[in-house]
């Protein structure tokens, strides 16, 4: 038992987090794993609210989790545990053994396969019977998905072209928009005002998605992070590419914004980009902690 719950840390550090921090630290104890938040790791990151290192370790859950029952584990998960501290944002304990479905494997072996890659989105589009898989897994824990049209993006690219802010999230949110528009989809922009646009390869067929939910407390972010998760492992099994942004949460302007140009949204937690490239990444994998640094282990309760 102790193998699996070590087991399950290592996967949960393949996790995707905001800046690649990974701020998030485990204790085992017994049959238990408790999730804590390491706001350390994210100095330097704006994440005044710690929505973004909540999301991350929301991620880091739903990879330890996963891995424990693809190991042949049946775990109760409890979040946001009441008698602990608010840096303490879950418990995981494993009830016994039960048997692993073959769905349940394959969605663990896509952890070492998931990466983020910046790279135009040059690949074939997404069937809509692909789309509907994928945004099945993202639905879970209260938390949904609102798919932009194009429209809608158009709107947001003319907010980023209005836009005289420089911090390194927008700007990263500005090129995404101008993959997305490309030079040639700048003629007849919305209101005349120039889009950002980038000559050569573009996004010749990006999904923009949301996810969103009714709640605004800490235990909402981390169900949004247990989303992100689910759903960009499935995307992988698909061949599919996913991209997280935090500057249209994160900034107040931006989240208003958003929820302007799509009034049907809840209280938005992560933005993303689908869709596929053509041509297969050769970047090595980020960086990773060693287990050791993030896994305390205490005498049994």
């Amino acid at each position: 038992m102790t193998e699996a719950l070590y087991r399950a840390v290592v996967a949960a550090g393949r996790a995707p987090s905001a800046h690649n921090a990974q701020p998030w630290r485990w204790r085992l104890a017994g049959a238990e794993l408790d999730l804590f938040a390491d706001p350390d790791r994210m100095l330097g990151v704006p994440d005044p609210a710690g929505h973004l290192a909540t999301v991350s370790c929301g991620a880091a859950l739903h990879h330890g989790r996963l891995s424990l029952a693809a190991q042949g584990w049946q775990v109760t998960v409890d979040r946001r545990p009441a008698s602990t501290g608010s840096r303490h944002l879950a418990r995981l304990h494993i009830d016994g053994p039960a048997a692993a479905s073959p769905g349940t494997a394959r969605l663990a072996r896509a952890i070492g396969r998931r990466h983020t890659d910046l790279r135009p989105l040059t690949g074939r589009p997404i069937e809509p019977r692909e789309l509907r898989t994928v945004v099945r897994a993202f639905n879970s824990h209260d938390i949904r998905v609102h798919i932009l049209r194009p429209d809608q993006i158009l709107e947001l690219a003319v907010a980023a072209a209005r836009s005289s802010a420089a911090g390194p999230d927008e700007e990263q949110w500005r090129d995404q928009l101008a993959l997305w528009t490309g030079a040639d989809r700048i003629a007849g922009a919305v209101d005349r005002v120039r889009l950002p646009g980038q000559q050569g390869e573009h996004d010749r067929a990006a999904t923009f998605a949301v996810l969103h939910g009714r709640g605004d407390h800490a235990k909402d972010w981390l169900c949004a992070g247990e989303a992100l998760s689910a759903g960009w492992l499935v995307a992988t099994q698909y061949g599919m590419s996913l991209m997280p942004f935090s500057a249209p949460i994160e900034q107040d302007r931006w989240r208003e914004t958003l929820r302007h140009v799509a009034p049907d949204l809840d209280h938005p937690y992560v933005m993303m980009r689908l869709g596929r490239h053509e041509t297969p990444a050769v970047t090595p994998p980020t960086p990773r902690l060693n287990v050791e640094q993030i896994i305390e282990r205490v005498q049994a309760r």
